[in-house]
């Protein structure tokens, strides 16, 4: 855990928590994005919803007493009604989290006003704020984890869809395979035991026995990165953005794994399109859902909260 002495400063801050399938990350987070406290505790899914928005209050109550947010951001995983604040799929996760809504909960027992958004799309906000995107304007932000997902930007704007799931992509059917179970680094490590039953390689361990001169592993990889390249491009071809940022553990590969990667989705797309759009590494760190979630409260509330403006 990290904290720091409250700010003096009359510009708003946000409490903030980043809900994922195993922890819970809390933040507070000032109006130029900065962490002023960060934490963490455990989703503990199998306990259900209700008992971890429970646990979720009590954990801000000394928060909101430290730091005197001017509201509350939720980033999280799932489909998300965003009027309402209320999970409406996609979080299987935690048990008994569908249909629920963290935004009347929070709203009830602080009298703050509250959002919550899709992680994805939170960690796009972040990445546009303070990280590889900043100042673009057409972007889309790729998480590969144990699925593939992200959010899209447009004209600067965040764009969620008609019932708040765009973004879904790990969803799509790529050369006939559902992308995330076979493109993502979970993908890649079931290929592998696939391949060599047994042989108990993750995607780091699928990229080591490359460079140790393992073949097919090397094989396993391209036809990984192609499948990869391939969805990249077709989202490429639909939203025509500027940049795309790539984040998720197995980017800390760094240039590489970008070159690689970009030399794969050239391959794949069409000729026209290559000087339309670049690769960039997410920037924004390891805590830009909370940094996103804070980000989406400010440009909803912070005109009205704060009293310099």
């Amino acid at each position: 855990m990290s904290s720091s002495n409250p700010a003096s400063s009359s510009a708003p801050r946000v409490l903030a928590f980043d809900i994922g399938g195993t922890w819970v990350k809390i933040g507070v987070v000032d109006a130029a994005g900065r962490l002023l406290y960060v934490d963490r505790l455990s989703t503990l899914g199998q306990d259900g919803g209700a008992t971890l928005v429970a646990r979720l209050i009590d954990a801000a109550r000394p928060l909101v007493e430290r730091y005197a947010p001017a509201g509350v951001a939720f980033s999280t995983l799932g489909v998300i009604d965003r009027l309402d604040g209320r999970l409406l799929g996609a979080v299987e996760a935690i048990a008994g989290y569908a249909g629920l809504s963290p935004k009347h909960s929070f709203e009830a027992a602080f009298d703050l006003p509250v959002v919550v958004e899709n992680d994805g799309n939170c960690v796009a906000l972040a990445e546009g704020w303070t990280g590889a995107a900043a100042g673009v304007a057409h972007y889309l932000a790729l998480t590969l984890g144990t699925g593939i997902g992200g959010g899209i930007v447009i004209d600067g704007r965040l764009y969620r869809g008609a019932n708040g799931a765009a973004g879904e992509w790990g969803y799509m059917l790529v050369d006939g395979r559902v992308w995330e179970d076979h493109a993502s680094p979970r993908g890649l490590a079931a290929a592998a035991e696939r391949a060599r039953p047994g042989g108990g390689l993750d995607a780091e361990g699928v990229f080591a026995a490359r460079a140790a001169g393992d073949a097919d592993m090397a094989a396993l990889l391209e036809s990984w990165f192609d499948l990869l390249a391939a969805g990249i491009a077709n989202l490429l071809v639909a939203f025509n953005p500027a940049r795309v940022v790539i984040g998720g553990g197995i980017t800390a590969r760094g240039p590489e794994f970008l070159a690689e990667l970009d030399a794969h989705l050239r391959a794949r797309l069409h000729p026209d399109f290559h000087h339309m759009c670049d690769l960039a590494l997410a920037s924004a760190g390891n805590h830009a859902g909370l940094v996103g979630a804070a980000r989406l409260w400010l440009a909803e509330h912070a005109a009205a909260s704060d009293p310099t403006r």
